[in-house]
């Protein structure tokens, strides 16, 4: 599913057009999906939402498709059949859960990563 105009312009205003993996200006940034989308796509609604969804600049990108296991200790990548929204994501600044509407609710996480 592809993210609408709506649910992209909420992930940039969340962001403030911050890469939310390093924290750099990412005015040009793509919109990076947690939860891949798979073969075929899907229709889960929770993968077209704000919490499945992060800006990153390209370079930033390029490290969470390289390096699967270290962005899935991040949260930067939910594995298929979580729910994005209960899975917390580092940011450059802390570690938080994205919701459906877009907010940043700070988490507690027991790792040091």
């Amino acid at each position: 599913m592809r993210f609408s105009e709506n649910t992209r312009n909420v992930i940039k205003t969340r962001s403030k057009n911050r890469c939310e993996v390093c924290g750099t200006m990412a005015v040009y940034g793509q919109i990076h999906h947690r939860r891949p989308r798979g073969m075929g796509g899907t229709k889960d609604p929770i993968s077209g939402s704000p919490a499945n969804g992060v800006l990153v600049h390209p370079s930033c990108h390029s490290k969470i498709e390289m390096n699967r296991t270290y962005a899935l200790e991040r949260g930067w990548i939910v594995r298929q059949g979580e729910d994005p929204s209960i899975v917390p994501f580092k940011r450059f600044d802390g570690w938080f859960l994205l919701t459906a509407i877009g907010d940043l609710i700070p988490a507690q996480v027991d790792v040091v990563v």
